[in-house]
């Protein structure tokens, strides 16, 4: 789809606007449509990362380490170029409209996202998951991966009939700068799981089913090392499901759950069939 370019005095309007500044992001209206308007942050604490690879060294998954999130001019610059990257391999991702040295200019996908429509049980949540995943698939046969494959970062168009997946969003750090592609490859999908699984309305065989088909389409790196991940992570299963204990611990899980039941049958599939 072309995207029309903004013009002088929409950028003199963005400049000048407090709103961005304020808020870090701001929706506006633009002769070239609706488009959002992303300032820079400050670069994030620490702390958190050492805690994350930490854990990550600890269960043996180092695509579960921490990404560096710079903040400032450098997270511009990295998530200008994802955006650019993904877009020149035809993924679903916002055109990038302008680069100013505080600020940077895309389109705007949409307010709604696929999270929010399965945690409201919308009528098309389960057919949105579904080709969500497949547009994954497609991304990483490009030779291609996301920042945070998240639920939350996949904008859904509500206005189509029927809705449709819009694209992906929020590209600040770059998992290549700690690991290997077919690592951050296996990442997206731990977090795609982690935060839809739990709140799917569909049987585990339906899930489970699902999941064996998208990972049939993936490279066999990819295939090897989520399978050494689900075995890794499988013992998180044990973790409370009631919702008291909050919904992270309840999707994790269920993503875990999900990954343990991988490991059962790729065991059950015998050496006559290995995942590779």
């Amino acid at each position: 789809m072309s995207v029309a370019a903004l013009s002088p005095a929409d950028l003199a309007r963005i400049a000048q606007s407090p709103g961005w500044r304020a808020h870090r992001v701001e929706v506006m209206d633009t002769a070239a449509g609706k488009v959002l308007v992303k300032g820079q942050r400050p670069a994030r604490a620490s702390t958190l990362y050492r805690a994350l690879n930490a854990a990550a060294r600890l269960i043996g998954a180092p695509l579960l380490q921490a990404v560096p999130m710079h903040g400032g001019a450098k997270a511009q610059q990295t998530e200008v170029a994802r955006l650019q990257a993904l877009h020149g391999a035809g993924a679903p991702v916002p055109r990038v409209l302008h680069v100013a040295p505080d600020h940077f200019v895309m389109q705007w996908l949409g307010a709604e996202h696929l999270g929010t429509l399965l945690q409201g049980g919308h009528p098309h949540a389960v057919r949105l998951w579904r080709e969500a995943g497949d547009a994954l698939v497609r991304l990483h046969g490009r030779g291609q991966y996301l920042s945070q494959g998240f639920a939350r970062n996949l904008i859904v168009d509500t206005s189509a009939n029927p809705p449709a997946l819009a694209g992906a969003i929020d590209f600040e750090d770059d998992p290549l700068d700690v690991m290997s592609l077919p690592e951050a490859q296996v990442r997206d999908w731990l977090a795609y799981l982690q935060s839809t699984v739990w709140t799917l309305p569909l049987s585990t065989a339906q899930i489970d089913a699902q999941l064996d088909e998208w990972l049939l389409h993936e490279a066999a790196p990819v295939r090897q090392q989520f399978a050494d991940a689900a075995r890794r992570l499988g013992w998180l299963r044990h973790l409370p499901r009631q919702r008291r204990y909050g919904r992270d611990t309840v999707a994790l899980q269920a993503a875990a759950a999900a990954a343990h039941r991988f490991t059962l049958r790729q065991g059950a599939a015998g050496a006559s069939h290995p995942i590779s």
